[in-house]
């Protein structure tokens, strides 16, 4: 048995400066972006980087720390810059979670999102990254716009907020 999957959603990078990430993916590409949100509960900002051209889905998920205790400060300190996650969209996520322990994998994380599951492997010895699934619920992109519509209203929702950096 193999891993159904629609492969690459998207690739997470730690950066130390994301208001510069997001400088040079602007002039260079003329890139879409989030605005950057501030996710206080896990101690990080990010921004999603979006392509205008092009078939692919494929986004960039980019962290900097909002503390020196958040899973990004400790990335960062000891691997440096860089990409962390690469996450794989999976059509069954529990199936994969346990084909992935079969095959040796140590689980370290379930932070999803509402509407988006995720599960993350330690993978990063063997890799070079961590391994991230991930699940959509059928309606999530929907749910998602109007959160972002919320937080451009200035609202606060389930922890995430727009900030300037």
């Amino acid at each position: 048995m193999t891993i159904r999957t629609s492969g690459i959603d998207h690739v997470h990078f730690n950066v130390h400066r994301l208001k510069r990430f997001r400088e040079i993916m602007e002039q260079l590409f003329g890139a879409e972006m989030t605005p950057v949100g501030l996710l206080e509960q896990f101690g990080f900002y990010n921004s999603c980087v979006y392509f205008r051209e092009g078939d692919t889905k494929v986004f960039m998920d980019v962290f900097q720390a909002a503390n020196e205790s958040s899973y990004v400060a400790k990335h960062v300190a000891e691997r440096g810059q860089g990409v962390s996650f690469v996450a794989f969209r999976v059509d069954d996520l529990e199936q994969a979670a346990e084909h992935a322990k079969r095959c040796g994998l140590r689980e370290i994380s379930r932070d999803g999102y509402r509407g988006m599951k995720q599960v993350q492997f330690d993978t990063f010895e063997d890799l070079g990254f961590n391994l991230e699934f991930v699940e959509y619920a059928p309606h999530f992109h929907d749910e998602l716009e109007r959160i972002k519509a919320q937080c451009r209203e200035g609202e606060t929702v389930d922890g995430l907020r727009y900030v300037d950096l």
